[in-house]
C-alpha cells in the first residue's frame, strides 16, 4: 500500500503536468477527485492501520490494501472514456473496494464493536467511502441522481472521499494525541469530532431536504474542520519529527483558509446569490482542502505516528 501511494503520487503529478500542457483533457475537478484514489485514500488507510489497536479494526484495514493501487489506476483510466458502460467497468474495482470497507464497518457496527470515539472515526470514515464511490459510478455512467447534474455529481464523490473519509481518519490521530489532556480540552475535541463525523452526511442530506438544512450543515462542516485545525496547532508541540510538525501546521492553515471560503460560499448561496462560483471554489477551496489539509495532514500524522512507534520500540 505504501509503495502504491508513492507511485500514485507520481502518477497524479504526471496527470497535473500533462493537463497543464494540454496533453490530457482532465479538468481541475477531475484532478481533484483522482488525488483521492491515487494518494489520499491509501494514505488514510495506512494511517488508520498504524493508529488502530483493536484486532477487528486491523483486519478491516489490511484486507483490501493490495487492491488500492490497481483499483485507483482503473478509476483513473475511466476518465479517458466518455461516460457509459466502458467507464463504468473501469470504476467498478474502486467501487468494490469502497463497498468492502463499508460492509466491514457496518458489520462492526452491528456487532457492537464501536465502543470508543477512535473506533467511531474509523467506522464512519469507512461508511462514507462507498457513498463517494457510488457517486463516482453515477458520474462515470452519466447518471443524474435526484436530478443533480455534473459537476455536482463528481463534486459529491469528492466530498465523501475527502470530508467523509480523510477528515475522520485525521480526527482519529488528533483524538489519540489528546488522550492525556485536560477534561475540558477532551470534551471540546469530542464535540468537534462529532461535527466532523456527522457533517458530511448532513450536508449531503441538506441538498435534498432544503436550503436551511444545507446552510446549517455547511456551517457545521466548516466550523468543525476549523476547530479540528485549531487542535492540530495545539498538538504541534507533541509532534515529532520537524517535518511532521511542518506538514501538520500547513494542513491546519490550509483548512482554516478553505473553511472560511466554504462558509462564505454557504452564506452566499443561501439566497441563491453565491459570492464565489464553482470554478473558483474548486480552484481555491478544493486545492487547499485536498493538497493542503488532506495530503499534508495525512503525511504529517503518518510521520508522527511512525516516529512514536519507533520510540516505543526502542524502549
Amino acid at each position: 500500500m505504501r509503495r502504491g501511494t508513492v507511485i500514485g503520487g507520481f502518477v497524479w503529478t504526471v496527470l497535473v503536468v500533462g493537463s497543464a500542457s494540454d496533453s490530457f483533457r482532465l479538468g481541475l475537478i477531475e484532478l481533484l477527485f483522482l488525488l483521492a484514489p491515487l494518494v489520499v485514500v491509501p494514505l488514510a488507510l495506512d494511517l488508520a492501520e498504524r493508529l488502530s489497536k483493536a484486532r477487528s479494526e486491523g483486519v478491516l484495514i489490511k484486507l483490501p490494501g493490495w487492491m488500492c493501487f490497481p483499483a485507483a489506476l482503473c478509476a483513473t483510466a475511466s476518465f479517458w472514456l466518455e461516460p457509459g458502460i466502458g467507464a463504468l467497468t473501469l470504476v467498478l474495482p474502486w467501487f468494490c473496494l469502497g463497498c468492502w470497507l463499508g460492509f466491514s464497518a457496518l458489520l462492526s457496527l452491528v456487532r457492537g464493536q464501536i465502543t470508543s470515539l477512535k473506533a467511531a472515526c474509523v467506522t464512519i470514515a469507512f461508511l462514507y467511502l462507498p457513498i463517494g464511490c457510488g457517486w463516482l459510478v453515477a458520474s462515470r455512467c452519466g447518471f443524474a441522481p435526484m436530478g443533480f447534474q455534473e459537476p455536482i455529481v463528481l463534486l459529491t464523490a469528492i466530498h465523501f472521499h475527502f470530508a467523509g473519509f480523510a477528515a475522520p481518519i485525521m480526527t482519529l490521530a488528533t483524538v489519540g494525541t489528546f488522550e492525556k489532556a485536560t477534561i475540558l480540552k477532551q470534551r471540546v475535541l469530542y464535540i468537534i469530532a462529532a461535527g466532523v463525523l456527522a457533517g458530511p452526511g448532513l450536508l449531503a442530506a441538506g441538498f435534498v431536504i432544503g436550503p436551511h438544512t444545507k446552510l446549517a450543515a455547511a456551517l457545521l462542516v466548516a466550523g468543525s474542520e476549523f476547530g479540528l485545525a485549531v487542535f492540530f496547532l495545539l498538538a504541534v508541540s507533541a509532534i515529532r519529527p520537524r517535518s511532521a510538525k511542518a506538514l501538520v501546521v500547513l494542513s491546519a492553515t490550509s483548512v482554516i483558509a478553505a473553511m472560511i471560503l466554504a462558509g462564505i460560499w454557504a452564506i452566499g448561496e443561501f439566497p441563491l446569490q453565491p459570492f464565489v462560483n464553482i470554478a473558483d471554489m474548486a480552484k481555491f477551496h478544493g486545492m487547499a482542502n485536498a493538497l493542503g489539509f488532506s495530503v499534508c495532514g495525512l503525511l504529517g500524522w503518518t510521520l508522527s505516528t511512525r516516529r512514536a512507534g519507533q520510540e516505543e520500540g526502542a524502549q
